[in-house]
């Protein structure tokens, strides 16, 4: 045997949090007394939800003859999770499998074989739909069959010794997972298409049980009676959250999932898909919790062509001569009302595989640190480049863009190709987004934007606009750049800069970086590994967004 055929026959050694401590050959590091190492199982489904099942080979060193899932095997070292899976279910059965989903990431176990051979694995466990004809390695598998998943729950409860100790352990914790296996038939769970209007229509009817669920249990833990001064409109926080979120937007955010998901092979009405659901109407929540924040901290006067939040708290306040200062309390019950967005954008992730939900608080930590980074720089008036596309990328491309894409192809369990094809679009797609935010901020028309002209300006935000005005503006437009965001800012300086910066060519470079960002993100798609619904989809909400003007 060669070295590198040598370094594809190891596995990988784990300590007991799971960090790798190294390799060993796989063929010798099964003992007596086997050390801790990474493997994997899976459950195979068909269309009408029968589980398959296959028999060890007899002359395997150990557990032969017992029935078991449908393969296991082990993770070559730096071989993504899914890869592994995909490569030794063609080895043993010569199947592919779509909807490959993780469901019991943490599980592990150590069994001891009749020889004394001792199987210690870090071992979690996958499901999918079987796609292919079957056509078993006679030295793996000696008979296969499928069967109904409820038949194999009750025949491992009653007849433990016929199956691999891992599978008897597995199947009980999977039942527990039952929502998320593909038990229906395929015909019954499916959608026709890969229109992104399927998956928003989801997220809605999500989004309504969700809230619907949040008032319940609010009624219950709030006094009783309309809350002061709020009254019926806009009502308590349950009831605000809802008119916010049924004004919807653009659904940017769901539309990237979505399209992540179909691009790197997701099908609608699959378990699979749920996750996608789950994890876009999260992030409109996430969103709102962001825009409401975002409002007081910019102490913006409007969103979506009507009072911020803060501005709606604070009028109540003063129509009803509340007690103490109606601003500070405008605040307060926005800063609340976006803490109770944030909250049920985490209620709604906190079931998804383990994989997704660690890439969702990645998401979260992004967002925050973009805004921080947005706050400092522009108090400290930072015009270099770098610092504004930083925080152009972190605040609006990433978790606009880049995040929801990724969270769509983890959904699909995409291949490690897959990703990457999808990590360059969204880059250059997400850097377009960004720009052009920058551009509606100072140049856009309020009736469309829902946001005053110049509101970016007016706040001095550390935009790219900003930074190449300030190498570019003289005389009067250079001294009103200096005044605005500060106490000495005068009304006609909004005007006058917006005037200024377009004639100093500052409009025409934005627009430019936008077409040659969307020519980048459009290249990225030409021969990838996406699928070709996915690309078309991905090319006609890449144009869209570039050239929007809201």
């Amino acid at each position: 045997m060669t070295e590198s055929q040598s370094a594809l026959d190891e596995v990988v050694l784990v300590d007991e949090d799971g960090r790798a401590l190294g390799t060993a050959p796989r063929t010798s590091v099964h003992s007596t007394d086997t050390p801790l190492h990474k493997a994997f199982s899976l459950y195979l489904f068909n269309d009408d939800g029968q589980v398959l099942i296959t028999r060890r080979a007899l002359d395997k060193v150990t557990w032969p003859g017992v029935w078991t899932n449908a393969c296991c095997g082990h993770p070559r070292p730096d071989e993504d999770l899914g890869v592994a899976v995909r490569r030794r279910l063609g080895e043993e059965l010569g199947l592919t499998v779509e909807d490959l989903q993780l469901v019991l990431p943490d599980f592990r176990y150590r069994a001891v074989d009749a020889s004394g051979i001792v199987e210690h694995e870090l071992c979690p466990v996958l499901v999918g739909r079987a796609d292919g004809d079957l056509a078993p390695d006679p030295t793996e598998v000696a008979q296969h069959a499928w069967v109904a998943w409820d038949d194999l729950v009750t025949a491992a409860r009653a007849t433990p010794e016929v199956y691999s100790p891992w599978s008897v352990l597995q199947i009980p914790q999977l039942e527990a997972e039952r929502s998320r296996l593909p038990l229906t038939r395929g015909g019954e769970s499916r959608h026709t298409g890969t229109g992104a209007d399927i998956t928003l229509d989801a997220v809605r009817d999500l989004l309504d049980r969700e809230l619907a669920w949040i008032t319940q249990v609010w009624d219950t833990l709030a006094p009783a009676g309309q809350p002061d001064l709020l009254g019926q409109d806009p009502g308590d926080l349950p009831a605000w959250l809802r008119s916010l979120l049924a004004d919807g937007g653009k659904r940017l955010r769901p539309r990237m999932c979505h399209w992540g998901f179909v691009a790197t092979g997701g099908r609608l009405g699959t378990r699979c898909h749920e996750d996608i659901v789950r994890a876009a109407a999260a992030l409109e929540t996430l969103h709102l919790f962001a825009l409401v924040h975002d409002d007081v901290m910019d102490q913006s006067q409007e969103r979506r062509g009507r009072p911020a939040a803060h501005v709606v708290a604070a009028d109540r306040h003063s129509e009803q001569n509340g007690h103490g200062d109606a601003r500070r309390f405008g605040e307060n019950i926005a800063i609340l009302l976006g803490d109770l967005a944030h909250c049920e954008a985490d209620r709604l992730v906190h079931t998804l595989p383990s994989v997704m939900r660690d890439y969702w608080y990645e998401l979260n930590l992004e967002l925050i640190v973009g805004q921080r980074a947005d706050l400092t720089g522009a108090a400290a008036r930072r015009d270099d480049p770098e610092h504004a596309e930083a925080v152009a990328a972190l605040k609006s491309g990433a978790y606009t863009i880049e995040r929801p894409l990724q969270l769509g192809a983890l959904a699909a369990n995409a291949s490690p190709q897959q990703r990457e094809s999808l990590a360059r679009f969204g880059h250059h797609l997400g850097r377009a987004f960004a720009w052009r935010d920058d551009v509606l901020g100072v140049w856009g028309d309020p009736a469309v934007t829902g946001k005053p002209a110049g509101d970016d300006l007016r706040e001095g935000k550390n935009t790219l606009i900003w930074v190449l005005g300030a190498g570019r503006l003289t005389g009067d437009a250079a001294e009103a750049m200096a005044r605005v965001g500060t106490p000495e800012a005068r009304a006609e300086d909004i005007p006058l800069l917006q005037t200024a910066l377009e004639e100093a060519g500052v409009r025409g470079e934005l627009e430019e970086r936008i077409a040659a960002e969307i020519a980048q993100a459009e290249a990225a798609l030409d021969d990838s590994p996406l699928t070709p619904d996915g690309v078309e989809g991905l090319r006609e909400l890449a144009r869209a967004i570039a050239w929007r003007d809201a």
